[in-house]
């Protein structure tokens, strides 16, 4: 018998401020040695534009090929799925992900660099030019389970050439293509059911891709980079646990103890700070792109902060919880 499973997930967000100024006093030094500083920009800048090649790597190019052409990546990752991410996050706003299994690519993913694996649309286009040039799918089938796809019309996936290819869209921007995820066939039947397996690598991945992928919005809107913050980390990942064991959704915990209680527990003195919490999401990339299309999650991302952490959870009746923790 086929069984019809809806997925359903869900999101929340927390903004609050505490505003103090006080004068300060900054010191400048001026660096004597410009030809040193000019080769660095000029090395940067040729760095920067091999990770344009990243355009030209096909699904089935080999590890080699890619390597050639953009370098080593800043990090390898796990994925949801049996290959690893190739994470080159070295690029501020020029953010993309490569997906490697048996020395073979198998996944892609930018939020700024266009695809040649993709035929007519490219970043920036709005979702109609999607929905123009391709099939929409209505359900991911594995096994014999149809998982029916309800985007809320914040993204839409297609098939094409035994690709799985999600458009993801940004709907305060006029509904435009906004990053893209292209999985191939045999990556994406591998993975038997809408969740992965849960592990402490894929949780730390996960944390790790919310934070990449925050920073490169922000460097995208001229913003400053969030650096990571322990503290702010086991305090996202304190309250992601106890969400899960204690089967319940919120910002506000059992024991009555607020986002920014949590956080001055760990030690964190802020004069502003933010939550943002997530549910459900099957991936890092998904819970990211949720969240900048709810109005309180992405004042967060895109807020006067300069301090991150991120807590992952597996389990409970959502299967995965996100907390996202902002302090400046």
């Amino acid at each position: 018998m086929k069984k019809i499973v809806f997925i359903s997930i869900i999101l929340i967000s927390i903004l609050f401020n505490f505003s103090f100024l006080k004068g300060g006093i900054s010191k400048y030094e001026i660096s004597t040695q410009n030809k040193t500083a000019n080769k660095k920009a000029e090395k940067d800048e040729n760095i920067d534009a091999n990770v344009e090649k990243f355009e030209t790597i096909k699904i089935g190019d080999t590890k080699e090929f890619v390597l050639s052409i953009i370098g080593e990546p800043n990090r390898i990752d796990d994925s949801e799925y049996d290959f690893k991410w190739y994470v080159y996050n070295q690029h501020k706003e020029k953010f993309v992900m490569v997906g490697i299994e048996n020395d073979t690519v198998v996944g892609l993913y930018s939020n700024y660099i266009n695809s040649c694996e993709i035929d007519k649309v490219c970043i920036n286009d709005t979702n109609q030019n999607v929905i123009n040039n391709y099939d929409i799918l209505k359900y991911k089938k594995k096994g014999n389970t149809r998982y029916i796809i309800n985007s809320k019309n914040q993204y839409d996936i297609v098939k094409k050439d035994n690709k799985y290819i999600t458009f993801f869209y940004d709907i305060y921007e006029s509904n435009r293509v906004c990053s893209y995820q292209i999985i191939s066939n045999d990556a994406e039947l591998s993975l038997r059911s809408m969740y992965s397996k849960p592990s402490e690598n894929l949780k730390k991945s996960f944390e790790l891709q919310v934070i990449d992928l925050t920073n490169s919005v922000r460097y995208q809107k001229k913003l400053n980079g969030l650096g990571y913050s322990e503290k702010a980390t086991v305090s996202s990942r304190k309250h992601s646990e106890n969400m899960m064991e204690n089967n319940y959704f919120d910002h506000t915990d059992k024991e009555n103890k607020s986002p920014f209680d949590r956080m001055k527990k760990e030690g964190i003195d802020y004069v502003s700070a933010g939550e943002n919490i997530a549910a459900g999401q099957t991936s890092a990339i998904y819970a990211h792109e949720a969240w900048m299309n709810s109005k309180g999650h992405r004042n967060n991302i895109l807020g006067e902060y300069n301090n991150i952490g991120v807590g992952v959870c597996f389990g409970g009746d959502y299967s995965i919880y996100y907390t996202q923790n902002f302090y400046k």
